[in-house]
């Protein structure tokens, strides 16, 4: 099953697509050509293509979340309703928002399909 959700630039302007396979383990990300340019600095390639794989979007994820080695991260997890450490999952809880950037991720749906949507 995909998970599907919206990248979203300043709390309004869908600039693309994060897709997780639930079944793979796999992410895939889809920029629209030519919106706002800062969402593909986010990822890492400068407009280079519109598309992101699997490893640059988990390299992504893992500078947005807060580390496992945090001191107290015990009491962080708890905080968000988690009993263990899934950078995933603390990345949805917090929507995508981090400190240094303006994007974020907003559920857009569930797909029955083995393989990535590409909704753009």
């Amino acid at each position: 099953m995909l998970e599907i959700y919206e990248i979203v630039w300043r709390n309004k302007d869908v600039t693309g697509y994060l897709e997780y396979n639930t079944k793979t383990d796999k992410f895939q990300a889809y920029l629209k050509d030519r919106e706002n340019p800062n969402p593909r600095g986010l990822f890492g390639i400068l407009k280079i293509s519109d598309v992101v794989e699997d490893s640059r979007v988990r390299l992504y994820i893992s500078d947005c979340v807060v580390p496992k080695t945090r001191e107290n991260i015990d009491d962080i997890l708890k905080h968000l309703g988690m009993g263990e450490y899934n950078q995933w999952e603390i990345y949805k809880k917090n929507m995508g928002m981090n400190v240094s950037d303006y994007a974020s991720i907003r559920f857009y749906k569930n797909s029955d399909s083995n393989d990535f949507f590409n909704p753009i």
